[in-house]
């Protein structure tokens, strides 16, 4: 029988409560303390009303921002949560990762630990022996394997928790945000497993914020923004559109946050900064650069005079202090008709990810006449682990004429 997913009118809704001091708390419907009386002021919906069938075969990659209700929506799927409203018809086993590591049985060793995890899936003593060898080989746990849970790190225990699900052969798999499993080597031999899971037929739902392992994974894409499907569609169409819309919330953001940042000043009549931008080489000004791809930040200065003594000097600072480049440009080469145009440019953006100042200014005979900065940020689509760079490699960074 051919497996399925259909969701009609489904609605989870947290009850918002109201201590007596007068701070807001968004309470969940179990748990929570009772050292304050409260009373309930209202609701949070974090899954509004969604109607969706997912069919046999179908590898459906789930985007959105922190707190668009993706993990809530597969917690109801996968049976840990009951939903306020609404219904949900599955037919097939659900199996659900969702942090890997967890629902590890601390004192029973790895091995013991398949044993259960197995059997608790409806897998028989033989149909366990004949998979366990593989799951031991895969999760690179060697004599480990016969030693308490307890004793392992983070990445073994996620490493063993993942073998133990990709050999199981689940009909529907969930999987939230726990394809990072151990190492990098590790990550790329467990990417390989969910495809050839992928490849075998089965349901694969997928919640990831790295856009190319959902273009490489899926088959469909469905962008979640405040509990409902913004799109539901092909996921190179789906993710360009999350993209751009995110950018530009972004990019106001990001100028609110830093205008206290910004400057623009003249010294003398004549001299003013016209221009400084950003942008990836087509021209249009942006806040938001993607790492590891081609930019150049274009800029023009109104100058009263122009002769050898003119520099443009520029610099690049993280927003934490840290210098992250210094460039003094000779203008004269760069001036006509009292203009000096010119562009840094960059074959490929190497700062690591994070916010910076970009400052201009035009020195003339030792002074400086005018000066301006601009606050952008650098992103990837696939960030590195443990910890950020601040330079991807080394950097080349040329200036160019402008028109």
């Amino acid at each position: 029988m051919d497996m399925y997913i259909n969701l009609k009118d489904l609605t989870k809704a947290y009850p918002l409560a109201r201590s007596e001091s007068g701070e807001m708390l968004e309470r969940m419907l179990v748990g929570g303390s009772d050292s304050e009386p409260t009373s309930t002021v209202g609701q949070k919906i974090a899954v509004d009303h969604v109607n969706l069938h997912i069919a046999h075969g179908e590898r459906v990659g789930i985007i959105g921002r922190n707190g668009a209700g993706k993990s809530t929506l597969l917690h109801m799927i996968a049976g840990l949560s009951e939903p306020t409203s609404g219904t949900i018809d599955i037919q097939g086993k659900v199996t659900a990762i969702m942090t890997l590591g967890v629902g590890l049985r601390e004192h029973a060793t790895g091995r013991e630990n398949i044993y259960i995890d197995g059997e608790i899936q409806g897998k028989s003593r033989a149909e366990i022996d004949a998979v366990v060898d593989q799951i031991v080989d895969f999760a690179e746990l060697g004599e480990f394997i016969d030693l308490p849970v307890r004793t392992y790190s983070t990445g073994m225990k996620s490493r063993l928790s993942f073998a133990m699900i990709s050999y199981i052969e689940p009909e529907i798999l969930i999987i939230d945000e726990a394809l990072s499993a151990g190492d990098e080597r590790f990550g790329k031999k467990a990417s390989a497993k969910i495809q050839e899971i992928c490849n075998a037929g089965k349901i694969v739902i997928l919640v990831s914020h790295s856009v190319k392992t959902i273009n490489d994974m899926c088959d469909r894409c469905l962008w979640i923004d405040q509990g409902r499907v913004v799109m539901d569609g092909p996921p190179e169409v789906v993710t360009k559109a999350y993209l751009d819309a995110v950018r530009g919330e972004d990019e106001a953001r990001l100028l609110e946050r830093f205008k206290r940042e910004l400057h623009n000043f003249s010294v003398d009549p004549g001299w003013q900064v016209d221009l400084l931008h950003t942008t990836h080489d087509d021209d249009t000004d942006r806040a938001l650069l993607m790492a590891g791809q081609p930019a150049s930040i274009r800029m023009q200065f109104a100058v009263a005079d122009c002769n050898d003594t003119t520099q443009v000097c520029c610099s690049i600072t993280r927003l934490d202090g840290t210098l992250m480049l210094e460039r003094t440009v000779a203008a004269y080469a760069y001036c006509r008709d009292g203009k000096i145009r010119l562009a840094l440019g960059m074959a490929s953006i190497v700062l690591g990810q994070g916010v910076y100042r970009f400052d201009a200014s035009v020195c003339h005979q030792g002074e400086t006449k005018t000066s301006s900065c601009k606050i952008f940020e650098i992103y990837t689509l696939n960030p590195p682990t443990g910890g950020k760079p601040m330079l991807l490699y080394p950097s080349r960074v040329r200036a160019r004429s402008i028109a």
